[in-house]
């Protein structure tokens, strides 16, 4: 969940939302709808049966009902309708409703009290029902006689009506739901647009395209706009400072060291400890400055740096007759920081593979999203497995490599390692050695 992005994190959000907020709503709705149809039902059995009371009669005996041929509610007078009445006393049924004419089962009611009605809204027989109970008193010649009227309608059309509006609701629903989506996607990249517009901002930044990040944003990210230029403005001012500091006490150590080496009398025994004091010094001045170059500050192209270090290659190495070739992934590929460290590693890595090479030496270069990789291979003798550690320990000295202290890879492990990348020595299909020079790109 910490990696998810602020985009995906909003929508996940907002979608959870949705599949809570939607069923309930629906759920809610149809148990609205049902208990307001339920209550409909409940009115109009109510009026059924009054209807059923203002029209019936009692006998003298308390034995018969007197009631009319026709009713005023044809679907009474229509075997099978849906609706039907039952007129039941302590003597057991006085008359049933013309619907009921092709019954064969007959119902078993349970009495109300005097004055009470009962509404069952489940009444199973061979179909559900809806079931409505009353019951009255009627004068007879002896006495009072209660008497019960029992209305019941099939819930057929009921539940024909609930399934009805329950798929209207879902499909109604679930069409707002999707317009919600897209309103939410539209709305939640309006929203991040500037968060985007900010962030590209910052890898032109990174990139070197931009010094400075001067776009408007809008108030809760202007006070980050300014933090990120002030530690733009901060880190290449020290940067600076920094590089201009070392610059000066390179400059201090070498005079001295100038002046012994060119003391006439100064002993032989004496000359090499002072060069080795030069290159130590040269060396840890390189290894200090690299890497400090921002990860703000335009990138080195590559391409202009090789075409230059292989002209010097070709003058130094011209009785060797030579073939240096490149191969570019993207001729836009960029070294991000400082152009001179980029000389001093491929410099080294590219003497040492004229030095080995017999007759062609090849440099190869590309790049993916995560890494920069610089391929130095050479046609010479190749260097042993057993050997390939030592080339990168200080002043170790190959027999494929006849000239030099040794110093050159060990400097380049040290500015490697400054740019935290990886030096990795393999087989070259020419024959020979294949350096991989590997850098992360941010």
């Amino acid at each position: 969940m910490h990696n998810l992005s602020l985009r995906l994190r909003s929508f996940a959000a907002a979608l959870l939302a949705l599949l809570i907020f939607i069923p309930l709503t629906a759920v809610t709705l149809e148990q609205a709808f049902n208990s307001s149809l339920t209550q409909s039902m409940l009115q109009q059995l109510r009026v059924q049966s009054l209807t059923l009371i203002s029209e019936f009669e009692l006998d003298g005996n308390g034995k018969h009902a007197v009631m009319p041929e026709q009713l005023y509610n044809d679907q009474f007078n229509i075997p099978g309708s849906g609706l039907y009445a039952f007129i039941q006393s302590d003597e057991g049924v006085l008359w049933q409703s013309l619907s009921t004419l092709n019954w064969q089962q007959q119902p078993k009611f349970t009495k109300p009290d005097i004055g009470s009605e009962a509404f069952i809204e489940d009444f199973e027989m061979q179909n559900n029902y809806f079931l409505y109970a009353y019951t009255a008193e009627f004068e007879t010649d002896q006495e009072f006689q209660p008497v019960s009227f029992y209305i019941l309608q099939d819930k057929h059309v009921f539940n024909a009506e609930k399934s009805k509006f329950a798929n209207t609701l879902w499909k109604w629903l679930g069409l707002i739901a999707l317009l919600l989506l897209i309103l939410l996607l539209v709305t939640l990249n309006a929203a991040l647009l500037p968060i985007s517009r900010l962030n590209k901002q910052i890898r032109l930044a990174e990139s070197g395209h931009l010094k400075r990040i001067d776009q408007r944003y809008p108030p809760e990210l202007e006070k980050l706009k300014k933090s990120i230029n002030h530690l733009l403005d901060t880190e290449q001012q020290q940067r600076s400072r920094y590089k201009n500091s070392l610059s000066d006490l390179a400059h201090s150590l070498k005079t001295p060291l100038a002046v012994l080496s060119g003391t006439a009398d100064l002993p032989e025994q004496a000359k090499e400890p002072i060069n080795q004091i030069d290159l130590q010094i040269q060396r840890q001045l390189k290894r200090a400055v690299a890497g400090t170059t921002s990860t703000f500050e335009q990138a080195t192209l590559i391409k202009p740096v090789v075409d230059k270090l292989f002209n010097a290659m070709h003058k130094v190495y011209a009785d060797k007759h030579l073939t240096l070739t490149h191969n570019f992934e993207n001729h836009t590929l960029g070294f991000h920081g400082d152009k001179t460290d980029l000389m001093e590693i491929l410099g080294n890595v590219l003497d040492n593979a004229c030095k080995a090479a017999l007759g062609q030496v090849k440099l190869s270069v590309l790049a993916n999203q995560n890494k920069l990789l610089i391929y130095v291979e050479d046609d010479g003798p190749g260097i042993p497995q057993d050997k390939r550690e030592h080339l990168l320990e200080r002043g170790t000295r190959l027999d494929s490599y006849k000239e030099g202290q040794g110093i050159g890879m060990a400097v380049v492990a040290d500015l490697m390692s400054a740019y935290l990348g990886q030096l990795e020595i393999e087989q070259s299909s020419l024959g020979g050695a294949k350096l991989i020079l590997v850098f992360p790109r941010s």
